[in-house]
């Protein structure tokens, strides 16, 4: 290959992060117009890391790497190591120095500890394809060393469980929480407290609006009127019972109302939003101008119910629908559901104007917390962290059961114990009669319970040996390897470098009968994982470039501006070099000699930190007004990510022109 000068270097270097920045820049927009969803967000989310990535990774370790690789693998793992290492050692430095608010310690170790090695540096080797420098095979060949990066990250984040790091952050907070009340947390539930107060009142004044009895008694028969206002003095006289009482029409509104709008009560609080405006969210824009400011709730259902506006109610016209009339009080509730809500007020228009209105306002980090926050799981111990989550999500919701639904294993445990001594009873106990398998435990047939009492002991003593050894962590491991991105690579490395398993996918020496095309059996399986594959990228940068317009900054503690300056500057600058050096000098024992190699090994080091942190820390943030840890992350990622065009241009020119001798 001819040398080129120095510019054409420079243009090489930048063009594929051009084209990196424009992809994060559509994902930006698409989200800072609400188009994709912090919902629609995390299915994607959950697509790519439950089905894309894990094709992407297993066609590029197969197609690409062989038994021969074993070095550069071997490498490459201990490279990663390094890394991880060189990045924990700059955070620690960097709270030794800048004096790291206590706020956001472990979320700065994790920000040093882990850096994007999927999305960045995939995209940018497979934009350098075209044979300027790197050839295709070279280009698939980095790749598959970035997918080894990424396998091993994962490893130690996910089966290492060191994804929990972020969430010692908030135990220090709940710990300071409890000793000193927080007179912001106190007004907010003050706040609450009226809130309710005014709501019992203004549902009395609904009741007893006299205007509404005036206008049924001018349409009702006296009989159904009656009954009507005795279900209305029983309503206000029985206090927390007489709610099954109260007409339906009032009742779905009053569903309406508190499904709506009183179950984010802190976020009502705190915005200071009344009901009556709340409430004209759902009406006509032309029925604004007769609600008053000063309106009350009775007001704004006298708006529902006017004719001009949808509300041909039974208060405006006679007790009858299509040609029935009503003459009881069930009949009457009935024709009050139905007549006296307009079309508009139906759970279903509610909800897609809910979501026009999320779609119409700015996208807030406030909406990534409430989509993953589980902090009240945790607290209510139905979330146990020490336990894997759930394996098809990017971040699980609930813990993994690795049981069967048939048997549940309390149900065993209490099958197979003795009330006396607490020991387990054996199999020739309950093969002889004995004991019986309990009626709890479903059995399809008789011939079950034998299989079902040596299944249910052996599972009871595997589970009391773990607890007894402390083996808890081994089996979180294991289980983590069951999740479709760590199966997807661990399979692809086997297959990989064993000749004969690879052979059964793509062209190699050994020789294995071929299919009628002249290709391998599995060759397919080939084509399906690189059809599907090939979305992984694009879609990681969209969803990067999503996260990024939802951060925002509210308020930081003191002194954090100079920490994120230094851990950018040591990350995006000191980093590289460290990884320069390295890279040479893996090349001067000989450890690491392709090009592509070196190349991919100074990009990988030239990261910034990893952007899952983001919503590992919405996994701990509770929901509500503040949420420090994840303004001081806002903060640093967007300071790096400013920074990130200039030193990445810098370092690969040079790895360019200096490393590889283009």
């Amino acid at each position: 290959m001819s040398s080129i000068d120095l510019g054409a270097a420079i243009y090489i270097a930048i063009k594929p992060i051009l084209k990196i920045y424009s992809i994060i820049f559509v994902g930006y927009l698409l989200a800072r117009y609400n188009i994709v969803t912090t919902e629609i967000a995390r299915g994607i989310s959950n697509m790519v890391v439950n089905a894309i990535l894990p094709c992407l990774t297993f066609n590029k370790i197969v197609t690409n790497l062989s038994w021969h690789d074993i070095k550069e693998i071997g490498v490459i793992v201990l490279s990663a190591i390094v890394l991880f290492a060189v990045g924990t050692a700059l955070s620690l430095l960097t709270n030794y120095v800048a004096k790291t608010p206590k706020e956001w310690f472990w979320g700065l170790v994790f920000a040093g500890l882990f850096p994007n090695i999927s999305d960045l540096p995939i995209a940018y080797v497979q934009s350098m394809d075209n044979g300027t420098v790197f050839t295709e095979d070279e280009s698939n060949k980095g790749v598959a060393y970035s997918c080894i990066f990424l396998t091993v990250q994962s490893f130690l984040m996910m089966n290492f469980g060191l994804w929990r790091l972020v969430g010692y952050d908030f135990e220090k907070a709940d710990d300071d929480s409890d000793s000193i009340p927080d007179d912001s947390d106190r007004v907010a539930n003050n706040n609450i407290k009226d809130k309710n107060d005014d709501y019992m009142e203004t549902t009395s004044e609904i009741i007893k609006n006299k205007e509404l009895n005036e206008r049924l008694d001018e349409n009702l028969p006296n009989k159904t009127l009656h009954d009507e206002q005795s279900a209305m003095d029983n309503t206000i006289s029985h206090g927390q019972e007489t709610f099954d009482t109260v007409p339906e029409s009032l009742r779905s509104i009053d569903s309406l109302y508190s499904s709506e709008f009183l179950n984010n009560e802190a976020d009502s609080a705190h915005d200071n939003v009344s009901r009556v405006e709340s409430l004209q969210l759902f009406i006509p824009e032309a029925a604004h101008k007769r609600i008053p400011s000063t309106s009350t709730m009775s007001d704004v259902f006298k708006t529902f119910s006017d004719p001009l506006f949808g509300g041909s109610s039974a208060y405006d016209q006679p007790s009858r629908i299509d040609g029935q009339v009503f003459q009881n009080n069930t009949n009457l509730k009935q024709m009050h559901t139905f007549s006296s809500i307009p079309s508009y007020m139906s759970v279903g228009s509610l909800r897609k104007r809910r979501t026009s209105k999320t779609r119409s306002r700015k996208p807030s980090i406030n909406d990534v917390i409430e989509e993953y926050s589980a902090v009240d799981r945790i607290k209510t111990g139905e979330l146990d962290l020490s336990k894997p989550l759930t394996l098809t999500e990017d971040i699980g919701t609930s813990n993994v059961n690795i049981v069967r639904a048939d048997v549940k294993m309390h149900d065993l445990e209490s099958a197979y114990q003795k009330d006396d001594d607490s020991q387990i009873h054996s199999f020739e106990e309950i093969k002889n009669g004995v004991h019986n398998v309990p009626s709890n435990v479903e059995t399809e047939n008789s011939s079950d319970a034998e299989h079902y009492a040596i299944k249910g002991s052996l599972k009871i003593r595997v589970n009391n040996f773990i607890r007894e050894h402390k083996l808890e962590w081994l089996v979180y491991i294991a289980i983590n390897f069951c999740r479709p991105a760590s199966l997807g690579a661990l399979l692809g490395i086997i297959c990989a470098l064993v000749p004969y398993l690879k052979a059964l996918f793509v062209i190699t020496y050994v020789h294995v009968h071929l299919a009628p095309d002249g290709e391998p059996v599995l060759n397919f399986l080939m084509d399906f994982t690189a059809y599907i594959g090939n979305a992984c990228i694009p879609l990681g940068l969209l969803m990067l470039g999503g996260t990024l317009a939802r951060l925002e900054i509210k308020s930081l503690p003191k002194g954090f501006m100079k920490t994120a300056v230094m851990l950018t500057a040591l990350k995006l600058a000191l980093t590289p070099v460290i990884g320069v050096a390295w890279t040479n000098k893996l090349a001067d024992l000989n450890w690491l000699e392709n090009r592509i190699g070196r190349f991919v090994m100074i990009l990988t080091f030239s990261m910034p930190s990893a952007t899952a942190q983001v919503y590992f820390t919405a996994f701990y943030t509770p929901v509500g007004p503040k949420h420090v840890q994840m303004d001081c992350l806002s903060v640093f990622f967007l300071m790096q990510y400013c920074v990130l065009f200039i030193s990445l241009s810098i370092v690969l020119t040079y790895a360019l022109k200096v490393n590889l001798g283009v």
